[in-house]
């Protein structure tokens, strides 16, 4: 009976109102006839199968690369294979948390100039002032820990938003360099001024040591020295005669009386 209203109310109607009508029927059409099957198997749509079996860098030797593998994983490979990994595309919408997601470019994007002539921001069209950056990207995959460098191409604005983490890691490193150098600079002027004390002190010694040395010094030495000289004048003659005039080497008895009677003589 269902059929033929069914047939009744296509008869008579132009090809364009049926092919409405059957798309209609077919839309609403269960896909499952057995409803209280307890069966809660169901066809993942390729969407999920993506989602569920691709690799952001896939290894030489990843199973996706062997001959033996599920027709999911041939369908994950294909994707993958179909990227261009030159450049990569970021999501920065949560850049303040440091979560920022990074994907490869596909054919249409490549094409269009996006991630290359073109800002690679997804929320971004800038098109001037791009500059290339090389990130290291951490990611979490099959429960592993991964890094890859990837290069980005950014704006000005969205430049500042992939780095806000690490220029607010150094602004603080800045203000903690900042705080030592001036606990430092605060340290030394302590004991500068402590050396200031202890130098005073040895200036007053240095002085007494100079009086030590004054004229008063002076005029003593002069004096000793002039009495050395004195008592070397006056020591002189003395000395030059108790030496022998002629000492020619020694003589005989003989020899001094001949001398002697000689002088006599004369």
């Amino acid at each position: 009976m269902g059929s033929f209203v069914f047939r009744k109310e296509l008869k008579g109607v132009d090809a364009y109102t049926r092919h409405k009508k059957l798309l209609k029927s077919y839309a609403s059409y269960p896909l499952s006839t057995n409803k209280g099957s307890k069966s809660t198997k169901t066809h993942n749509p390729e969407h999920t199968i993506l989602r569920k079996h691709h690799k952001f860098i896939l290894p030489i030797d990843d199973p996706a690369n062997s001959a033996d593998i599920t027709w999911e994983q041939r369908l994950a490979k294909k994707y993958y294979d179909q990227l261009f990994k030159e450049y990569a595309l970021c999501e920065l919408s949560y850049y303040k948390q440091g979560k920022i997601a990074l994907r490869w470019r596909t054919e249409d994007e490549v094409v269009l100039g996006k991630g290359q002539f073109i800002c690679a921001s997804t929320k971004c069209d800038q098109t001037s002032d791009l500059t290339s950056w090389e990130v290291n990207f951490g990611y979490l995959e099959d429960g592993i820990k991964k890094n890859e460098l990837v290069k980005v191409r950014l704006c000005i604005d969205c430049s500042q938003k992939l780095n806000y983490r690490t220029q607010k890691r150094m602004i603080k490193k800045q203000e903690k360099d900042s705080k030592r150098k001036r606990r430092r600079q605060r340290r030394l002027g302590d004991n500068n001024n402590g050396d200031v004390d202890d130098d005073a002190n040895d200036s007053d010694d240095t002085s007494n040591e100079e009086d030590d040395d004054g004229p008063t010094a002076k005029k003593k030495k002069t004096g000793e020295r002039q009495r050395g000289e004195d008592k070397h004048n006056n020591q002189a003659p003395e000395s030059i005669w108790s030496k022998d005039l002629d000492n020619n080497g020694d003589k005989t008895k003989d020899e001094e009386f001949e001398d002697y009677f000689a002088d006599l003589l004369q």
